[in-house]
C-alpha cells in the first residue's frame, strides 16, 4: 500500500508539478534499464535537487534507492523524520556523532549490502549556484568498498537558482536533470576516485547548451 501510494505520489503530483511548474526536464533516463542497483552522485545547490532526482527515477528503482540526508536538519521533528522516509526512503545522518555510534560511512555501506541504491552528494552540503566544492572521501570508499556497484553522475543545471541555500522563495526557472550512464571506478586511490567522480559529473554538461550554472572547481 505505502509503495502505491508514493509511486502515485511522484507519477501524478510531484513530476507533472516540477515539470510543468517549476521547469525541470529530465534527460537520459533510460541508463537505468537493466541496473539492479547504482550509487547516484551529483552536484547540490537546492533543496530540489534530490526531490527532481527522486522524480527522474524509474518507480520500481525509486523504490529501493535511499536519499542520504542530514539529521538535524531533515529529522528534526518525528514528523519530518517519518516524511523523509516516507517519500524518500531518507537514510539520516548524524553530522555530529555520539561516541559509539556507527559512521555515516558503515550506515550507507550496510544500506548497500542490503541490495539498497544511494543518493549522494559528495559536496556533503548545499554550495553557492555555479560552483562545486571540494568532493568529501565518503563516494570513494563507499565505491572501493562495493566495486560491483556502479556510480551513475548527474548534472543537476538551474536548481541553485530555483531554490537558493536560505532562501523560502521557489522562482521557476528551466531546470536539467541529465543522468549519465553507469560507471566503475577504476582507480584504488581515494583522491583519484574523486576526480574521477566529479569529472563524470562535469562531462554531462553539453558543450552547445546555455550555461544556466557556471561551474568553477574550488
Amino acid at each position: 500500500m505505502r509503495n502505491i501510494f508514493v509511486r502515485f505520489f511522484y507519477a501524478f503530483l510531484v513530476k507533472p508539478w516540477l515539470t510543468y511548474i517549476v521547469g525541470v526536464s529530465f534527460k537520459n533516463t533510460e541508463v537505468f534499464k537493466g541496473l539492479d542497483q547504482f550509487i547516484i552522485v551529483a552536484n547540490h545547490n537546492s533543496h530540489f535537487d534530490t526531490v527532481s532526482i527522486m522524480a527522474g527515477l524509474p518507480a520500481k528503482k525509486r523504490q529501493h534507492t535511499c536519499a542520504v540526508a542530514a539529521r538535524d536538519y531533515f529529522g528534526k521533528t518525528s514528523v519530518s523524520g517519518w516524511l523523509m522516509k516516507l517519500f524518500f526512503n531518507a537514510v539520516l545522518i548524524n553530522r555530529n556523532r555520539k561516541e559509539g555510534e556507527p559512521s555515516s560511512i558503515e550506515i550507507l555501506d550496510g544500506k548497500l549490502k542490503e541490495g539498497k541504491s544511494i543518493i549522494i552528494f559528495p559536496e556533503g552540503s548545499r554550495g553557492s549556484p555555479g560552483a562545486i566544492s571540494n568532493f568529501k572521501k565518503g563516494v570513494a570508499i563507499l565505491l572501493k568498498k562495493n566495486p560491483t556497484v556502479p556510480f551513475i553522475p548527474v548534472y543537476l543545471d538551474g536548481f541553485g537558482r530555483v531554490l537558493p541555500k536560505d532562501s523560502l522563495l521557489i522562482i521557476p526557472l528551466i531546470c536539467k536533470v541529465r543522468f549519465g550512464a553507469p560507471l566503475f571506478s577504476s582507480n584504488e586511490n581515494i583522491e583519484l576516485t574523486l576526480e574521477e567522480v566529479k569529472e563524470a559529473i562535469l562531462k554531462l554538461k553539453q558543450k552547445d547548451e546555455r550555461d544556466r550554472n557556471q561551474f568553477e572547481l574550488t
